[in-house]
């Protein structure tokens, strides 16, 4: 085998693991948590905050509700024990339960109020846990078929690495500095084949004697785009 033939073997070998290498970092990259994934998550942490918020607040309603009857109660029992003899004291003592009996009244309020929000409330979080669920088994389904792909890329490349190791030992070194030299300049392709009389790099005619000379391992450049030939 010529060593055209041998720097254009290195060329599939190197093209080969410039692919494997970007496909790789896309599967990494695609491991990380999805938009949809994070908005789930986002929204599942609200209604749990939102919940806990509602369930707090009819809680404390509740006790200060009962704490206020546990008062009028109190009062009433006063009011009407028989013990309270003075007018003015017993006015005040009317007034007072009047007075808790309207802040009961707007407590009851709150209370039902807070109920309906704590009822909207376990809605939301019940709907948000379910959308998480969904929306995490399809992300860890892909993601189990990703850490597959991971694997198969990641021994690949190694693999293409020992060959290209292998290869680079049957390759004058000249030939590789101008490989590289070449790969810089024309993104990383530095051989390519003549198919039908055209350089298929850069899609242009090659002359009949380059694609003689290069049928008979000699080293011929294209004249368009300086890349070496091989047939």
């Amino acid at each position: 085998m010529s060593q055209v033939q041998q720097l254009y073997q290195l060329q599939q070998i190197d093209t080969e693991i410039r692919e494997k290498k970007k496909r790789l970092g896309e599967v990494l990259r695609a491991q990380k948590e999805t938009e949809a994934l994070l908005t789930a998550k986002k929204r599942m942490e609200t209604a749990v905050a939102d919940h806990q918020t509602w369930q707090t607040k009819r809680q404390d309603l509740n006790l200060e509700l009962q704490s206020l009857k546990n008062k009028a109660k109190s009062a009433e029992q006063r009011l009407y024990s028989g013990n309270v003899k003075n007018p003015k004291e017993l006015a005040d003592l009317q007034s007072s339960i009047d007075s808790m009996g309207r802040q009961r009244a707007a407590l009851e309020d709150e209370v039902l109020e807070a109920m309906i929000m704590l009822e909207d409330a376990e809605t939301e979080k019940a709907a948000a846990d379910h959308s998480l669920q969904i929306i995490q088994t399809d992300w860890q389904e892909s993601q189990a078929a990703l850490k597959i792909e991971q694997n198969e890329l990641a021994l690949r490349v190694h693999a293409l690495m020992s060959q290209r190791k292998t290869r680079l030992g049957t390759i004058d070194p000249p030939f590789l500095t101008e490989y590289d030299a070449i790969s810089k300049k024309q993104n990383g392709i530095a051989v390519v084949k003549i198919k039908n009389h055209i350089c298929t790099g850069c899609r242009l005619n090659v002359s009949a004697l380059k694609e003689k000379k290069s049928r008979e391992g000699e080293k011929v450049y294209c004249a368009s785009c300086g890349r070496i030939l091989a047939v």
